[in-house]
């Protein structure tokens, strides 16, 4: 699905570099890495989410170490936090000439990479400045609002935010992870190993330039209609969720997701791209699974592999050949009334009557005043009874050009199909291939992408088949007898 764009494939090596170097020497780490990675050279910001003692800190310790001469900022806020402690001291030179500054130097806001934890409990008098440094990269220092290098944010908290106030700290981070302690598989190697200091080497670090490079080369990118497709069903699911995504945090997903392409040098982005989305759209944990599950169904059913349209197309065709197929048809008359034939022989547009009741004889029958028939008339009631009429039929024959025509169009719709499905069969020689020269992708959605193209093209085979025997019945169509054909040919 993705396009190799034809040029040196030296950032894309690097990042996948980078991308070892920081994992160095962590467990079960690796999605948080690459997501930590994304959100910097994206431009956007990470939320840790977890229990303590999770790594938390330490990723965002190795994020600046990815960068040349980063500035590295890290904060514990309470809920008795001042301003002070994110942003600087007040300067006393500065009140002594009625001047209201802070010495931001070596704070956040001279910092390239920062990490706050317990963000949540960021009180009121520091959360407007940080929604400012978030979403702007800038800051209010005095009567002045200044430039700050920031290139990305890692918070991390314990606990998801209370209160209507923090809704719009936690709509800033656009990328969530919840990082749950190490498994069982890991533990003992937890015991047994020892730490590793994260040190990537000089020529895989990225600096302004990079970053600027990459974000704009992201602007190239195109998206195609299966990531379109994919995210049209995550808003409808959404919606039905009530779960609330605002149009710029869409934005955000769409920048990231061509961020994601152009560094693993593709011209356009991919359905398998759309890993990222659920990251991007939780608003609790439990919710990941749910996201994700949706993620993996579509990803062989969206785009140019939804055979859904198809689908619709073949029913059509297959309840129209019912329809055709039936060997008679129920007459009608000039104004499109259906027909009936009466016992003598006659046609009506009345399906049943009521007529005079007649023995056997023919004679006609009374009712007396005992409530007898009898075939007196005199004094006596005439006896009616509801007569039903057999609908009156004709076979169904049809011209050749009807069969043709037909035939013409089904066989078309069967090439569609096969077209899908020489493109299935395609994808799944080479998505194995493709996912894994993919720096972000992880490995375990090659099982899952195997699985999902092997299922699209057993749906697909099951699909050529019905087309078939759509062009097979067209084609058994009753013929119409040209009867002026026929007598020129005896006559001849």
């Amino acid at each position: 699905m993705s396009k190799e764009l034809a040029v040196t494939t030296t950032r894309k090596e690097k990042l996948s570099h980078l991308i070892e170097d920081l994992q160095e020497g962590l467990l079960e780490r690796e999605q948080q890495v690459k997501l930590l990675l994304l959100s910097a050279i994206s431009g956007e910001h990470l939320l840790l989410l977890g229990p303590p003692g999770t790594a938390k800190s330490e990723l965002a310790k190795r994020l600046k170490s990815a960068f040349f001469e980063a500035n590295y900022f890290e904060r514990l806020l309470t809920r008795f936090s001042v301003p002070e402690e994110l942003f600087g001291p007040l300067s006393i030179k500065a009140l002594e000439e009625d001047q209201y500054k802070r010495l931001t130097q070596g704070y956040l806001p001279s910092c390239t990479v920062a990490f706050i934890d317990e963000i949540f409990k960021a009180n009121s008098a520091i959360l407007n400045s940080l929604l400012t440094v978030l979403n702007e990269r800038q800051f209010d220092n005095g009567s002045q609002r200044i430039d700050i290098p920031l290139v990305s944010i890692v918070a991390a908290s314990n606990e998801l935010p209370e209160g209507e106030e923090l809704a719009a700290l936690y709509d800033r981070f656009l990328l969530r992870s919840y990082v749950n302690p190490i498994s069982d598989d890991a533990f003992e190697t937890l015991l047994t190993s020892g730490s590793i200091k994260c040190k990537p080497s000089l020529d895989n670090k990225l600096n302004q330039n990079d970053l600027k490079d990459i974000q704009e080369g992201a602007e190239q990118v195109k998206l195609s209609s299966s990531i379109l497709d994919l995210c049209r069903e995550y808003r409808a699911h959404l919606n039905a969720s009530d779960i609330y995504v605002s149009d710029r945090r869409w934005r955000k997903i769409i920048k990231l997701l061509k961020v994601a392409a152009i560094s693993n040098e593709q011209t356009e982005v991919s359905i398998y791209d759309g890993w990222l989305i659920p990251h991007c759209l939780w608003q609790k944990p439990e919710q990941y699974n749910e996201l994700n599950e949706l993620f993996e169904s579509k990803i062989c059913y969206s785009g140019e592999f939804n055979p859904s349209q198809l689908v619709s197309q073949i029913v059509v065709w297959e309840e129209q050949l019912i329809t055709e197929s039936v060997g008679s048809e129920h007459l009608k008359d000039k104004n499109g009334k259906l027909l009936y034939l009466k016992p003598d022989g006659t046609n009506t547009t009345k399906s049943k009557e009521k007529l005079l009741k007649k023995n056997s004889r023919g004679e006609q029958l009374y009712k007396d005043y005992h409530g007898r028939e009898t075939t007196s008339e005199y004094g006596n009631e005439e006896i009616k009874e509801m007569v039903n009429y057999e609908p009156l039929y004709f076979d169904r024959t049809y011209s050749k050009a009807h069969i043709e025509g037909r035939v013409t169009a089904v066989t078309t719709l069967k090439n569609e199909v096969t077209v899908l499905l020489n493109n299935l069969s395609f994808e799944a020689k080479n998505v194995s291939n493709n996912l894994e020269s993919n720096i972000w992708i992880d490995n375990s959605l090659i099982e899952v992408a195997n699985n999902g193209l092997q299922n699209a093209i057993d749906d697909v085979n099951q699909l050529l088949k019905r087309s078939d025997a759509l062009v097979e019945g067209y084609e058994k169509l009753p013929l119409e007898i040209d009867i002026e054909a026929s007598i020129n040919a005896i006559e001849s």
